[in-house]
C-alpha cells in the first residue's frame, strides 16, 4: 500500500471508470490524477483528453500492462506527467508521486509570483502612465520610439494625433509652499485633478489624460484649436470656479495649438507654458492661449537702449535726492508705464530694470547716511522678491513700496498714510460729486493715480473705487432708513446719477436691493 499521508496527498475520490473520475474531477478539489489506461465506458487515455479540452490544470500519472511507446506517448501529449508499466511496487508509484508534489508545489509558487507580479503592475500601470507622459512632456522623441504602442500598453485615453497641452498652474504660492501637512497637501493635489478632470470632459466630451507636473496641473487632450476654442474656453473658465468654490484655489491657464501627434508633447508644453507667462503683463486668473508673435516678442532679447526710459531712472533718483516727492513720484509711473506697453520688454528685462533702480535707491541712502535705520535691508528684501512677483501689478506696487518707504524715512512729516488721510476726506467732502474719481483726488494732493491707488490698498486693505462704493452705500442706507426720501432722490443724493447702477451697486454691498432694505428697515419681522 502507499502511504499517501506521507507525501502530504490526501485521496479525495476514486472511480471504477473513466466518466466517474471525470464527474468528481468536474466537482473540483482535485489536484493530482492517478489513473489506469484500461477502464470501461471511458478509458484513461480519454479521460486525459476530456481534462486537456477542458482545461483542467491537474497533473496526472497512467498506469498501463503495455509497454507500448505509441500509449506513452499519447499519454505526454495530452499532457500526463509521468506513464508507468505495471506491475509495479507501491514505492515506484510514491517516488513519482513525490516528484509530481515538488513540481507542482514549484509550479504554485511560481504562480503566486507571478499573479502578485501582475498585480503590481496594475497597481502600478497609473503611475507608470504618469510617469511616461511626464516624461514626453519634457523630453523630444527618442529614436525607434513608438508612442502609439506605449498609448495602447498602457491604456492612455487620448488619441495620439492633434495634441493639445494645457497647463494649469495655481495663482500665489504653488500649494507645495503653503502650510500644509503632507496628508492635507495629497488630498488637496487628488481633489484637484479630479476636477481638472471631470469638469473638463463634461465639456469638451472626450478624454482627457491629468497630471501632476512641478508647481501645478497639466491636462492633454486631442483635437484642433479652431473646433474647440469655445468648448475649452467655456470648460476652463468652469474649472476656474469650480477650484475657487470647493478648494480656494485661483489659477492661471496655458493652451497650446493643436499638434500633429503625440510625438510632438514637448513642443506642446513648451508652447502652452509660454502662453502662461502672459498673466505677468494681463494679471492672474486668466486663460491664455498660445500665439507665436505674442511669444516671439516674451522671448529674451538684447536689452533695448530706449534714450527717454534710461534717462527716467537718473532722473527720479535725483528728484528723490532733492526732496521733490510728487515729482518723483509722477516720474515712477512714467518709467513703468514703458513695462506696461504690450510686451516692450521681456520679463527678464524688466526685473534687471527693477533691481537697477532698487540698486540706485540703495546707493541713495549710502549717500545720505541712511543705513542704519534699516533701509538697505529692506530693499535687499524687496529685490529678493522681484524674481517672485507674478504680475507687473505686484512688481509696480513693490516699486512703489520703495519709493514709500524713503519719503517716509527723509520726511516724516509728508507720510504717505498722511495722504490716505487726505484722500478719505476728499471722499467724505465729495461723495456725492459725480467728479469725484481716483484721478480727480490724486490730482488735488499732487500725486499719481498709480501710486494713490497702490497706497490706498497698502494701507486700507480696500481700493480707492471700493471705499467710494461702501461709503456712498452707507450713507444710502442711513436715507433709506428714515423713509422719508424716493429710492431715485437718494440715489442722486449719494452721488449715483443713474438709479440702475445705484440699485446693481446697492445690492452688491447689501445683498439686498434698496426698495427691499427700505422695507425690512420700517417693517422688522
Amino acid at each position: 500500500m502507499i502511504d499517501w499521508g506521507a507525501l502530504d496527498i490526501q485521496v479525495c475520490g476514486q472511480a471504477s471508470n473513466g466518466l466517474e473520475a471525470l464527474e468528481i474531477i468536474k466537482s473540483g478539489g482535485v489536484d493530482l490524477l492517478l489513473s489506469d489506461i484500461r477502464m470501461p465506458i471511458m478509458d484513461g487515455l480519454q479521460l486525459l483528453t476530456e481534462i486537456h479540452n477542458k482545461h483542467f490544470d491537474i497533473p496526472s500519472v497512467l498506469l498501463s500492462g503495455y509497454s507500448d511507446f505509441e500509449y506513452a506517448q499519447r499519454a505526454l501529449r495530452l499532457g500526463a506527467f509521468d506513464f508507468i508499466i505495471k506491475p509495479c511496487p507501491p514505492r515506484e508509484i510514491a517516488a513519482v508521486f513525490e516528484q509530481v508534489v515538488m513540481k507542482t508545489r514549484d509550479k504554485r509558487k511560481q504562480e503566486h509570483e507571478l499573479n502578485g507580479l501582475h498585480y503590481q503592475l496594475k497597481e502600478n500601470i497609473p503611475i507608470v502612465k504618469s510617469q511616461t507622459l511626464l516624461e514626453w512632456l519634457h523630453q523630444p522623441k527618442r529614436t525607434n520610439e513608438n508612442r502609439s504602442e506605449q498609448i495602447r500598453k498602457l491604456g492612455i485615453s487620448i488619441p495620439d494625433k492633434h495634441t493639445i497641452v494645457i497647463v494649469i498652474q495655481p495663482d500665489g504660492k504653488p500649494l507645495e509652499e503653503l502650510n500644509y501637512n503632507r496628508t492635507d497637501l495629497q488630498l488637496i493635489q487628488f481633489a484637484t485633478t479630479n476636477i481638472v478632470q471631470e469638469t473638463l470632459e463634461q465639456n469638451i466630451r472626450q478624454p482627457v489624460e491629468v497630471i501632476k507636473d512641478q508647481d501645478g496641473i497639466v491636462a492633454i487632450c486631442s483635437g484642433t484649436i479652431e473646433l474647440l476654442t469655445d468648448k475649452l474656453t467655456t470648460g476652463l473658465t468652469q474649472l476656474q470656479r469650480n477650484l475657487e468654490k470647493y478648494l480656494k484655489i485661483t489659477v492661471s491657464i496655458g493652451i497650446s495649438r493643436s499638434k500633429a501627434s503625440i510625438d510632438n508633447l514637448a513642443e506642446a508644453y513648451h508652447e502652452a507654458t509660454s502662453a502662461l507667462q502672459l498673466r505677468f503683463y494681463r494679471g492672474l486668473g486668466g486663460i491664455y492661449y498660445y500665439n507665436q508673435s505674442e511669444a516671439a516678442q516674451l522671448e529674451q532679447h538684447p536689452l533695448q537702449g530706449d534714450p527717454d526710459r534710461i534717462r527716467l531712472e537718473p532722473l527720479l533718483v535725483d528728484h528723490l535726492r532733492s526732496g521733490l516727492y510728487a515729482e518723483a513720484l509722477n516720474l515712477t509711473e512714467q518709467w513703468l508705464e514703458y513695462f506696461h506697453a504690450e510686451h516692450a520688454l521681456s520679463r527678464t528685462e524688466i526685473n534687471l530694470q527693477t533691481l537697477s533702480l532698487l540698486a540706485r535707491l540703495m546707493q541713495l541712502g549710502n549717500e545720505q547716511e541712511s543705513a542704519e535705520s534699516g533701509w538697505s535691508d529692506s530693499l535687499v528684501a524687496m529685490a529678493d522678491q522681484v524674481h517672485r512677483v507674478e504680475t507687473l501689478e505686484e512688481l509696480s506696487g513693490l516699486v512703489y513700496k520703495a519709493i514709500q518707504q524713503w519719503v517716509e524715512l527723509r520726511n516724516p512729516q509728508k507720510t504717505p498714510r498722511r495722504k490716505v488721510q487726505q484722500a478719505v476726506e476728499r471722499i467724505a467732502q465729495n461723495y456725492n460729486s459725480a467728479a469725484l474719481s481716483l484721478a480727480s483726488v490724486a490730482k488735488e494732493l499732487f500725486v499719481s493715480s498709480t501710486y494713490l491707488s497702490t497706497l490706498f490698498k497698502q494701507e486700507l486693505g480696500i481700493n480707492f473705487l471700493d471705499y467710494i462704493h461702501q461709503y456712498r452705500i452707507e450713507k444710502a442706507k442711513a436715507l433709506l432708513q428714515t423713509g422719508a426720501h424716493k429710492i431715485q432722490t437718494i440715489a442722486r443724493e449719494v452721488g449715483y446719477f443713474d438709479e440702475a447702477h445705484f440699485t446693481r451697486t446697492f445690492k452688491k454691498w447689501t445683498g439686498l436691493s434698496p426698495s427691499q432694505y427700505k422695507k425690512e428697515a420700517h417693517d422688522p419681522k
